[in-house]
């Protein structure tokens, strides 16, 4: 389990609180150390071990703030939601024989050429 970054982006606290028995004041820098909360033995076993299978059934990444490799809040990954539901296809898993079918040909094939808008003509480097 290991995140891309040691560290969430940092946040401020914008009122006094107590977290965990620390008393934190308003304005207060936080920085949320999710390599520890995500290799903490006292959440998971071997964390430091590849075991897939923890993450596997109903609710498998559902699992608290015990794990966040998108971080959380407003300024949480956007595409989580969309990495969460992506599901790898693999070539066996795709039909693939051949058949009869109606098909439209193009008369002419099509002929694309890319080229720079002005804009960013100046940044592309001439190879």
């Amino acid at each position: 389990m290991n995140p891309p970054a040691p560290f969430l982006v940092p946040h401020e606290s914008w009122e006094e609180c107590t977290v965990g028995g620390f008393r934190i004041p308003r304005g207060t820098m936080l920085m949320v150390n999710v390599w520890g909360i995500q290799n903490d033995p006292e959440f998971w076993v071997d964390p430091e071990k590849f075991m897939p299978e923890r993450f596997e059934g109903p609710g498998g990444t559902k699992n608290g703030f015990k794990w966040m490799p998108f971080g959380s809040g407003r300024r949480g990954c956007p595409g989580k939601n969309l990495a969460i539901r992506m599901e790898s296809v693999s070539e066996e898993l795709v039909y693939m024989t051949e058949g009869t079918a109606a098909t439209m040909s193009k008369a002419a094939p099509l002929m694309a050429k890319c080229r720079p808008r002005a804009a960013a003509a100046g940044l592309l480097s001439p190879f």
